[in-house]
């Protein structure tokens, strides 16, 4: 009877030790990620051990040179915003599927100085009759995003989990302004109908990108 007792003893916490290590991991758990969407934080909340709320926060500046429409512009990339997700963990395992957006500005400050003859519009036009171009892009305060990715803080025991996204972010269409100062036909009506092309131009290239991917990588810490 006592070894009955003993073997019934045993089976309960082998059914209970799952449970009792599933609930240490209840709770909130915050940390940083860099990537393709920029630095900054995320902090998760386990609803249950399939599904987590997720708000995070990110920046990003980059600056590169693109030739566009034989103009050598400097680009100046920038996002200030935050996001709220829910990460689907169908397995109750570290993998993941992601969905929510981002919020807030993500824009492009862009310059050009021609330092030789440049095609503006339909015309040819030289540096001291353009003078600088300036002038600037926005997307959607608001893009959606999907991914896949891995978490491995959610459902472990351990307190330091590993997290890492690969997805993208629809932005969609820009809205961009040109405009040109200081040179001999900042004022010339011809010249200020090439620019208007020029704008038209610029924002149908940067149409050519609506979606921005996402590849990220983290670590987080469970309270």
């Amino acid at each position: 009877m006592q070894k009955h007792l003993q073997l019934f003893a045993a089976a309960l916490a082998a059914i209970a030790a799952p449970g009792a290590a599933m609930a240490q991991t209840t709770g909130i758990s915050v940390g940083p990620s860099a990537g393709t969407d920029g630095i900054g934080a995320d902090a998760f909340y386990k609803i249950s051990p399939f599904v987590a709320a997720r708000a995070g926060f990110r920046y990003a500046d980059i600056s590169i040179s693109k030739t566009i429409d034989d103009v050598r512009y400097d680009l100046d990339f920038g996002f200030t915003g935050g996001l709220a997700a829910l990460d689907i963990h169908p397995f109750a395992n570290g993998f993941r599927v992601s969905g929510g957006a981002y919020f807030s500005g993500r824009n492009v400050d862009l310059g050009a100085t021609p330092a030789r003859p440049v095609e503006i519009g339909d015309r040819t036009y030289t540096p001291a009759e353009v003078g600088v171009l300036t002038g600037s892009s926005d997307w959607n305060n608001a893009a959606p995003f999907l991914g896949l990715g891995f978490n491995n803080g959610l459902n472990a025991v351990k307190r330091f989990g590993f997290q890492a996204m690969l997805g993208a972010a629809y932005i969609g269409d820009p809205d961009v302004t040109l405009e040109a100062t200081g040179g001999l036909l900042a004022s010339d009506p011809t010249f200020q109908a090439d620019l208007d092309k020029e704008e038209q131009r610029l924002a149908d290239d940067l149409d050519d990108f609506p979606f921005h991917p996402i590849l990220s990588l983290g670590f987080t810490v469970r309270f």
